[in-house]
């Protein structure tokens, strides 16, 4: 009896298919369970002063605060007329 066999090109394309398929996954096996190298800027590494800054604590509360509606919303009336005053006198210098 005579056994067909497969072609060889189909063959290498199924083990070169199943290969990719393993490396790919391989490799996100190995970034997935790898650490990144840490860089730590060594300013934020240098340990602080926990006393706190009285005089900057003293500025804050001498700080003006405004409630919602205290202030006046802008107008832009006066920078529009501004706006066409300069071009009518750069229209002059033309």
């Amino acid at each position: 009896m005579n056994k067909l066999e497969k072609p060889r090109i189909l063959t290498v394309t199924i083990f070169t298919t199943i290969t990719i398929i393993f490396w790919v996954f391989y490799s996100l096996y190995n970034v997935i369970k790898s650490t990144p190298p840490i860089n730590v800027d060594p300013k934020i590494l240098k340990p602080f002063n926990p006393n706190l800054d009285q005089e900057a604590l003293n500025r804050l509360e001498n700080r003006i605060f405004f409630e919602e509606g205290q202030t006046s919303s802008p107008t832009i009336s006066k920078s529009v007329e501004l706006i066409e005053k300069n071009e009518k006198s750069e229209e002059n210098f033309e």
